[in-house]
């Protein structure tokens, strides 16, 4: 990734994080409005874009985001406000942006931010292989793209709304429970590939695809709902809200929640055994 659009009217945080960028080699510009922003788009194809929310005018810089990702679908995107917009965050989970960071905040946020989705799919890669290792699969990706991509996507979501403070952390719980029942019956489906059908695919795929949805409603109703009882198998209350923590700081990044739920119900003597599920574990849940 290394052509970025910088799209924010205030003129100095533009300068600085163009100045910034620039000195790291990216290849960079900078827009003062989504006119100008769009206009830059048609003429360069850029792989992200770093945009702030609120603008002057009839199109903010979500209104620009949407348009650049309906031209430019693969484009990343990396959101920045310093409002409290109740709307904002929705509307970014709708596009499917990659980051939400709130101002004020450091220019090292920002560039780890990018770092965090210039990895990501390099790492989303490498955690389908991880998976397929713990499944004792060596190559799920050919069986399982379709899938894969729709439940990184829900994965991403999750990512972005707890970056947004948008949800609850009762809220959360409960939306990461159903999450979790989902990777289950992914981690299940990927033991056994051959016993895959067309049906079974595109079944997985509409519950995950349904889940996706009740985040974007219970986000943009910010709903208080009260997940279930504790049981031995469901996440205590304290290391969820660790988890969340995590998130929130940088920490714990979209493509981790990829191996969340496979390490947390992976044997502690089967972690012990590999460096690098020990190491995973830790960055997650210890």
């Amino acid at each position: 990734m290394k052509s970025i659009l910088v799209l924010e009217d205030d003129e100095n945080l533009r300068e600085l994080l163009v100045d910034v960028l620039d000195s790291l080699d990216y290849k960079v510009e900078g827009a003062a409005g989504p006119e100008e922003a769009l206009h830059l788009a048609h003429e360069i194809v850029f792989d992200c874009v770093i945009s702030d929310v609120r603008m002057a005018g009839p199109v903010d810089g979500l209104g620009a985001l949407q348009e650049l990702k309906r031209k430019r679908p693969p484009l990343r995107c990396i959101v920045m406000t310093g409002y409290a917009d109740e709307l904002a965050p929705l509307r970014a989970l709708q596009i499917r942006v990659d980051d939400y960071l709130y101002k004020p905040f450091d220019v090292k946020d920002i560039l780890a931010a990018l770092e965090r989705v210039k990895k990501s799919a390099q790492q989303n890669a490498w955690y389908r292989k991880m998976l397929g290792r713990v499944m004792g699969q060596p190559d799920p990706i050919q069986l399982l793209s379709e899938l894969q991509g729709i439940r990184e996507s829900c994965l991403r979501d999750f990512f972005v709304a707890v970056r947004a403070s948008h949800l609850y952390a009762e809220t959360a719980l409960d939306t990461w429970e159903r999450l979790e029942e989902l990777e289950v019956g992914y981690l299940q489906a990927m033991r056994s590939p051959a016993a895959l059908t067309v049906q079974s695919v595109q079944g997985a795929a509409a519950r995950y695809t349904g889940w996706q949805s009740q985040l974007g409603q219970r986000a943009s109703k910010q709903e208080l709902v009260m997940a279930a009882q504790r049981s031995p198998e469901k996440v205590d209350r304290g290391v969820f809200r660790r988890f969340l923590d995590r998130i929130k700081s940088g920490t714990v990044d979209a493509a981790d929640l990829g191996m969340a739920v496979s390490l947390r119900r992976m044997p502690a003597e089967r972690r012990a055994q590999d460096p690098e599920y020990q190491e995973l574990w830790q960055r997650i849940w210890a």
